[in-house]
């Protein structure tokens, strides 16, 4: 907010400034959707975020909550603004047991929103119920005995069950390999590549964290189609545990030296002006180079 107060600034900030300002606060889409919305913002409605519901809804990266979030917040409109939190208090306090997520869901809980919304402080009470499920409504042991709505609720004996929520993904395990290559006082890395996780940001040469990696001589195919590069490994530096949605992933470091660079380029591991990934961190902290975390 400091660094880049209006939408024009922020619309135009490189990759690497985006992510470099981001660091740290994980979900890193969210800053080049905002980014995306920024732009939109000064190309389409003069650098003013329109506080029209079906304009703000149009621009990248807003959706049903956000639009009603922000309709609400910043222009005093009453839309709802549904997310995990206030589908755990609806659910519990009208004792829907109807899966949350579904169409049919949603409209039934923006519908209750609606109906029972103040019209002179639609934010506030947004931000109370969202509040509610943060603090008291919690998803495990709930504080009934200080809830200013259970009164009237109807799933005090059922709150270990409700909301009605997908099955979890079963876990997938991975074992992923980067490879740490000295080059000009930092190490070779690049951009990870479009529809990647933490696409963007920059990491040393590897498969990626999703692709499994259970031999050595399984890098050499991605490592030219992603980098255009070959790599010799070397012996192993370090290893640590990394997660991203359902995946539990091994990341084994590795030495190595090039044989073609390709598109890699070289970094400073310690340089705050490159957007490192958490991973890129890790290997770093696991090979002696510095930490995992800012």
């Amino acid at each position: 907010l400091q660094r880049y107060p209006e939408p024009a600034a922020w619309a135009g900030v490189s990759d690497d400034e985006l992510h470099s300002a981001w660091a740290g606060l994980g979900y890193y889409r969210r800053a080049r959707l905002l980014r995306d919305g920024a732009r939109a913002v000064v190309r389409d409605h003069g650098g003013q975020v329109p506080s029209d519901p079906t304009r703000l809804g149009k621009l990248p990266g807003v959706g049903a909550y956000t639009k009603g979030a922000v309709a609400s917040i910043a222009f005093g409109l009453p839309l709802p603004a549904v997310d995990g939190n206030v589908e755990r208090v609806l659910a519990r306090q009208r004792r829907y047991e109807l899966p949350v997520k579904n169409a049919v869901g949603q409209r039934q809980m923006r519908a209750w929103v609606e109906q029972a919304q103040t019209r002179d402080r639609p934010g506030a009470f947004n931000q109370a119920l969202m509040e509610l499920g943060a603090m008291v409504c919690t998803p495990r042991s709930p504080r009934c005995g200080t809830c200013p709505v259970a009164a009237d609720c109807l799933g005090q004996d059922a709150v270990d069950r409700l909301p009605v929520l997908p099955k979890r993904r079963a876990p997938v395990d991975v074992t992923a390999r980067i490879v740490l290559i000295p080059a000009d006082g930092g190490v070779l890395a690049a951009p990870i590549p479009p529809g990647e996780p933490n696409a963007g940001q920059w990491e040393p040469p590897g498969a990626g964290l999703l692709v499994d990696v259970a031999e050595p001589d399984d890098l050499e195919g991605p490592l030219h189609s992603r980098h255009g590069a070959r790599v010799e490994l070397g012996p192993e530096l370090g290893r640590f545990r990394h997660g991203i949605t359902h995946h539990r992933i091994r990341v084994l470091v590795h030495s190595g030296r090039v044989l073609r660079r390709g598109e890699l380029q070289p970094r400073v591991p310690g340089d705050p002006a490159v957007p490192w990934s958490t991973a890129a961190r890790k290997a770093f902290q696991a090979a002696g180079m510095g930490t995992a975390e800012e």
